[in-house]
């Protein structure tokens, strides 16, 4: 049944073209309202506990003004079957490897293509449509696998990781810090970039995964691997453009569904917890006492679509759903609702 998953089982459902319109961000809206009307603050989410046999994530929270408990955050009973909204339009975009929200200009995502693109980032809207193009001055293009948003001295900020290391043999990596725009307009426009450079504690390592916390800033690498556990490495901080830093390994996280090769991830814009994504399934990690421990806990599945190459997946800016793109010319964008 879509929408309920138990721990451990992958949730993949047929998408529902030409689903209801209404966006991820205007869903906020509604939800506030009825929040309003019950005397629960709309921003309300519960602190979160390790996942239950039934996919439960964290605590009810603290209780509204007119003394009604808010329902938890439940990503995995809560979040509903993946809806195609549309599809990519720019013919450059051929193989979408990462994906991050705006959080200036909700409803618009920053997806990026994988190895063999130029420096460059796109702005798409929930239906698939090119907005913009930004070529990114100042850096290289190895191997670009996974995007994020969040905080930054300037404001808001990009995060592209140029982690993807199929044959283990770089010795260093980066991930480019950029401004977010302050508007969207159509046309190609140059932005700077800020490197952040490093490399692991214990030899190369292939990743797809980059997690950017949405308070603290701080960042995580999920790597990629054949078998077994991956490992989940932090940058240290401050963070520090320019220097090649090494990072720390936090937490190793157990293999999860058929193909347990981790292909992307994103934080809940409130903190509430993760989710990494494989090609075939997509799993929430409830927030616990802290990111590393989150990552080394149990998750349990949500609703993911039926994707060729799945490989990224984020929450909306509002944090009331998630998107999920393949690699592959005019990919369908699926969108998925946690009311």
């Amino acid at each position: 049944m879509p929408g309920l998953s138990l721990v451990g089982c992958e949730t993949r459902v047929p998408v529902v073209a030409g689903g209801a319109t209404t966006s991820l961000e205007s869903t906020e809206n509604a939800s506030s309202s009825t929040a309003a009307s019950s005397g629960v603050s709309s921003d309300t989410v519960g602190s979160a506990g390790t996942a239950g046999s039934a996919g439960t994530a964290g605590s009810a929270g603290t209780t509204g003004s007119g003394g009604t408990t808010p329902i938890p955050f439940e990503p995995c009973k809560q979040c509903q079957a993946p809806t195609s909204k549309g599809h990519i339009e720019s013919v450059e975009l051929l193989e979408v490897s990462g994906m991050a929200a705006s959080v200036v200009h909700p409803g618009t995502y920053f997806v990026h293509n994988d190895s063999g693109d130029t420096p460059r980032f796109f702005a798409i809207d929930e239906a698939g449509h090119d907005l913009a193009t930004y070529d990114v001055d100042g850096a290289f293009a190895v191997d670009w696998e996974d995007a994020a948003a969040g905080p930054c001295p300037v404001g808001h900020c990009i995060y592209l990781a140029d982690i993807g290391d199929n044959k283990g043999q770089r010795t260093s990596y980066t991930v480019y810090r950029v401004t977010e725009p302050l508007a969207i307009e159509s046309g190609t426009h140059n932005v700077a970039s800020e490197p952040l450079m490093f490399t692991y504690p214990d030899g190369s390592h292939n990743a797809e995964t980059l997690l950017v916390h949405p308070t603290s800033g701080e960042i995580v690498i999920v790597t990629k691997v054949e078998s077994g556990p991956s490992g989940a490495y932090r940058f240290p901080l401050p963070l520090t453009p320019g220097k090649v830093v090494v990072l720390e390994k936090i937490a190793a996280v157990a293999p999860q569904g058929f193909l347990p090769r981790f292909t992307g991830g994103s934080i809940h814009p409130k903190g509430a917890g993760v989710l990494l994504r494989t090609y075939t399934g997509l799993y929430y990690y409830p927030m616990l006492d802290s990111l590393a421990a989150a990552l080394a806990g149990n998750p349990c599945s949500v609703p993911v679509a039926l994707e060729a190459q799945g490989e990224s997946v984020e929450w909306a800016a509002s944090g009331n759903g998630y998107l999920t793109l393949s690699e592959g010319a005019a990919a369908a964008v699926n969108v998925v609702h946690c009311p």
